[in-house]
Parts: C-alpha cells; sequence; structure tokens
C-alpha cells in the first residue's frame, strides 16, 4: 500500500522556539561527551613543550604518502567498527566486500542512492526510493535531489509493503529506527520478506544509531539478509562526532564513485574513530548517561507539560499523542507527521549537554530546572 498524501512537516518558529527553551529540538543533535573530548585530547598530544609521543604519532599518520602506509587507517577502522558493532548487528564480513570510509553517514547514504538512480538510467527503469513515512529525512532528500521519485508508506503496512515492493525498487530503512528513536522489533522479518523471490539485494540499510541504545537487542540487526545491498554507518550520534564526520559503507557490489576514498580521506577523523571505538564497546555510553537521559526526559516533560519517557536511542525521548494537552505542540512533535496516533518524538541533547557539562546553561525564563 502506497500513500504518496502525507503532509509534510510542520515549520512553526514559535513552537520550535517553545521546545528549545524548554531544552529539547525536534531536530536531533550529537551529544559531545567528556569521553569524546578526552580522546581528541589523547590523540592530539602536547605541542607546548615539544611534541609528545602522541602528537608525534598523529603527525607522522600524513608523511610519506608515497608510501601506502595511509591505506592501513580506513582498513583497520572499518574491520574494528565490525567487530565493535557485532553485539547489535549480524555482518557476513566476506559477502561485503566493498569497504569505503565516509564523511559520515550522510555522504554514504549519498552515494549509494546516486548510483542506484544512475543503474536506473542505463538500465532503463524508473527509479523509486521507498521508506516508512517518518524515516530519517536524509533519505528523501538525496533521492529528490538526484531526480529519483520518493514513495512513502506507513510502517504499519510493512508486511504489505514488502510484498508488493516493485523489483527494481531501492528502500531505504534506519535500524535503530529514526521514525521514533527505537529498535523496530519487526524490521529483521521485514527484510526476510524483501529478499524473498528478490533477483538482487534491494535495501540500503542505515544503522547510525549503533551505539546510541544502551540494550542489546532481543536480536541481532539481520545486516547479513540477503535483502540488504548497502550498509551505512556512522559515529556521529554514538560519539557527538557530528562535525568530525567519521563513517563508513559496506557494499556487496563496487561502488565506483567512492573509490578515491581510499585516498581522499581525513586521517584525523580515522585515527580518533579508531580511539573512539577501542575505548568505549558500543553499549558502554549509553549505559553510563541512561540516568541522565531519563532525568533530561522528566525536566523537559514537566516545561513542556507532557509525560516523556526515554527511547531506546540515548538522546531522544516520546510521549504518547492522547496524553498531550497542547494539539498544536502535540502535531508539532507527531511522527511520523501523517499518522495522528503516532507518539511524539523530541531530542533531549541540549539538557543533557547541560548536565553532563558540556554546554553552557541554558537559559529558561521563568522556568526552574
Amino acid at each position: 500500500m502506497n500513500d504518496r498524501t502525507i503532509p509534510p512537516p510542520i515549520h512553526d518558529p514559535e513552537l520550535d522556539r517553545r521546545v528549545k527553551d524548554a531544552g529539547a529540538s525536534k531536530t536531533v543533535y550529537a551529544l559531545v561527551t567528556p569521553e569524546t573530548e578526552a580522546a581528541k585530547h589523547f590523540i592530539l598530544g602536547n605541542a607546548t613543550a615539544g611534541p609528545d609521543a602522541a602528537r608525534r604519532h598523529h603527525l607522522e599518520q600524513f608523511r610519506d604518502a608515497w608510501t601506502g602506509k595511509q591505506f592501513a587507517s580506513h582498513e583497520a577502522f572499518l574491520e574494528r567498527w565490525m567487530a565493535w558493532a557485532s553485539p547489535v548487528i549480524a555482518i557476513d564480513a566476506a559477502g561485503f566486500p566493498w569497504r569505503y570510509p565516509t564523511g559520515g553517514g550522510s555522504e554514504a547514504l549519498f552515494h549509494v542512492i546516486t548510483a542506484y538512480g544512475n543503474r536506473a538510467r542505463v538500465e532503463r527503469f524508473n527509479p523509486e526510493v521507498h521508506v516508512f513515512a517518518g524515516e530519517y529525512e536524509g533519505h528523501k532528500a538525496y533521492a529528490e535531489a538526484c531526480g529519483v521519485a520518493v514513495v512513502e508508506h506507513p510502517r504499519a503496512d510493512w508486511q504489505a509493503v514488502g510484498r508488493a515492493l516493485p523489483a527494481t525498487a531501492l528502500f531505504c530503512l534506519s535500524q535503530p529506527s529514526a521514525i521514533d528513536g527505537n529498535v523496530w522489533r519487526e524490521a529483521n522479518d521485514f527484510l526476510a520478506l524483501l529478499a524473498t523471490g528478490a533477483k538482487e539485494p534491494r535495501v540500503l540499510l542505515d544503522v547510525t544509531y549503533v551505539g546510541s541504545i544502551a540494550e542489546q537487542p532481543a536480536t541481532r540487526i539481520a545486516a547479513n539478509s540477503p535483502s540488504v545491498q548497502a550498509l551505512a554507518f556512522s559515529l556521529s550520534k554514538p560519539f557527538g562526532v557530528y562535525y568530525d564526520r567519521i563513517g563508513g559503507v559496506l557494499c556487496r557490489k563496487a561502488m565506483p564513485s567512492l573509490f578515491g576514498n581510499q585516498w581522499f580521506k581525513n586521517l584525523t577523523s580515522l585515527q580518533l574513530g579508531q580511539v573512539l571505538l577501542d575505548r568505549h564497546d558500543v553499549f558502554e555510553l549509553p549505559r553510563r548517561y541512561k540516568s541522565v537521559q531519563h532525568e533530561a526526559a522528566a525536566r523537559v516533560g514537566r516545561r513542556l507539560g507532557l509525560s516523556l519517557s526515554a527511547c531506546d536511542v540515548n538522546v531522544l525521548a516520546q510521549a504518547d499523542v492522547s496524553a498531550a494537552a497542547d494539539r498544536a505542540l502535540a502535531a508539532f512533535l507527531r511522527r511520523p507527521t501523517g499518522d495522528p496516533n503516532a507518539p511524539l518524538r523530541l531530542c533531549l541533547t541540549p539538557t543533557m549537554a547541560e548536565m553532563i557539562g558540556t554546554a553552557g546553561p541554558i537559559a529558561i525564563p521563568g522556568v526552574a530546572p
């Protein structure tokens, strides 16, 4: 079942300011933690009294490019990420032999969607990117920028969608889900359904929220499903390194547009990513800041008159739409927009950053913490 009538998100500057004044946001922002900043201090070392060992190592990695020694940087990082993520994701490494470092998850998503659109033009079929309503906005934005049609579906109809998806379509799916900030329990069943009878893998699996959940899911994310053609990841959300652009993509087939990334890569970001993965396992930081997340949800909820509960993703909170007295605010925060029964979702990063000391004081006129 296709639904092309889902209304666009509500843009209301007044409601947006009200949410921000309460110490939250509608947009999801990465949480910078002391652990992330400690890793940056570690890799950059001390330059004031002559370079120490850490600083010398950092500088040395940029030298002697003609030797090819820099190849090891992205290869080691991608191998390390697969091992780090393995408690949450089932990955058949041999099934994804083409692996590329990328500037966060966005570059990975864009290249996979672009390559899909190019293949459609070569093979002369009409390309369509399919998503569930309320998904990460980047999937739709990149597809539309490439001239690819986007079809949205209610997630509740996933079985019908899986059976009717055109053979040449590309489905973009995030897990844990950007729709509500939770692990979607039917995701593996959906991937299996899309694999049934399909000649080609047709899912771009976005796992950029892996590393942001505190508990191991009941079943690991089935990235090893035959339906998955590419797996995009990022450290932005797990470690608050949004502006360091640390990510990658694992592909079943070569991605020629990313071939140059084996040379054109950010060695500082890869070094930082490697250190973060080595220092903290996939659950450590969400568990460490779980109590902060719950307290932040309580504070923001009081300020907005909402009964907020923590989502699986450690910077997000949700509320039942039926318990929201302010209908305008509920409509503003509802996700997906087109579902009147959808829960409200907001980001707790501003309050959490204040609580752990990585942000300046948040001015909330007339509101006690």
